[in-house]
């Protein structure tokens, strides 16, 4: 049974979720790991309620996996999960991490400098034309350009990415053979076919839920060193990103529109963005500027800390075998 079969598995037992398999997976238990091995270990874990788990739960489950990875193997759509080396350090090291993840195209996207741009589905025209430019600039400047495919905001920073000829990240609520909204199907093949990279926690024909766009929030604060707020309502779900930022201690921009526009519906959650002192105003190319230094002192101490630890792994390694 290799990684993705061991965690599909457990993700399609009722009553465990990712929080629980990350659990389980703290302690090395693959090594020629069955089915009758999986059972035994999971019952003694007291999951949660105590509930046992029978052998038919199980197979089922199982059963459910291996259709899972033929579904993928059919929709061309790759999986990694938090078991496989490969697997994205910037979604392994949040607190509440997925445990898989499905993607389509270059995934190298995901360990990259990279900016998540959001905003409303009903933007103003000024907003959707600042999304696109700001999109568009920092992609000429190597970021990779996070964001939802949804309509409005979202949509006009995948474009300015594309035609900047940069890099760009659709995060999707859904199965990755499901594209969501449907008008964006030209949109998700374009983020493919232009190495860049859509991907999902969730498994194909996963459809969309209100409870999945909200989960999608934080693993676009996860994917990036900092987030920009284009336009939102009062009671945006933008919100949920920027709070998952703020937790991740990523670099908040917030634009601040004229004079000629706050009266706007979909600004109202910008002028309360504002008031907070944490979060960035972002109005011309010096306070654009002043963001991404801040994006870029993320970066650096990331990338540092994830050289050390590697340094400190192979001296590990080093000393352990002068040891013998």
């Amino acid at each position: 049974m290799d990684n993705a079969e061991f965690i599909i598995t457990l993700l399609n037992i009722k009553g465990i979720g990712r929080k629980t398999v990350n659990k389980i997976i703290n302690i090395d238990i693959l090594d020629g790991i069955n089915l009758t091995k999986m059972l035994n270990y999971i019952n003694s874990l007291n999951l949660k309620y105590k509930k046992i788990i029978t052998k038919d739960e199980l197979e089922n489950a199982n059963k459910i996996a291996q259709n899972t990875i033929e579904i993928c193997k059919k929709e061309d759509i790759k999986i990694s999960t938090i078991l496989d080396e490969d697997f994205p350090e910037k979604l392994k090291s949040i607190d509440d991490n997925p445990a898989i993840i499905y993607y389509k195209g270059n995934k190298d996207c995901l360990n990259n400098k990279s900016i998540a741009i959001i905003g409303s589905r009903n933007p103003s025209l000024h907003g959707s034309k600042v999304s696109y430019k700001i999109s568009y600039i920092l992609s000429q400047r190597g970021y990779v350009i996070v964001s939802g495919l949804a309509n409005g905001c979202d949509t006009f920073a995948h474009l300015g990415s594309l035609d900047s000829l940069g890099r760009t990240v659709a995060v999707m609520p859904c199965g990755l053979n499901i594209v969501y909204p449907k008008q964006n199907q030209d949109l998700f093949n374009k983020i493919i076919q232009n190495n860049g990279c859509v991907m999902s926690e969730y498994p194909p024909n996963q459809n969309v839920s209100k409870y999945q766009l909200v989960e999608r929030d934080r693993l676009q604060s996860a994917l990036s060193q900092g987030i920009i707020v284009i336009e939102t309502a009062i009671n945006g779900g933008s919100f949920h990103a920027v709070n998952h930022g703020l937790k991740h201690n990523k670099i908040i921009g917030c634009y601040k529109h004229s004079d000629d526009y706050i009266n706007l519906k979909s600004v109202q959650g910008n002028l309360k963005l504002l008031q907070n002192t944490n979060i960035m105003k972002i109005w011309d190319e010096e306070s654009l500027n002043n963001f991404t230094e801040k994006v870029n002192d993320i970066f650096n101490l990331e990338k540092n800390k994830h050289n050390n630890l590697y340094k400190n792994l192979e001296q590990l390694q080093f000393d352990f075998y002068n040891t013998y």
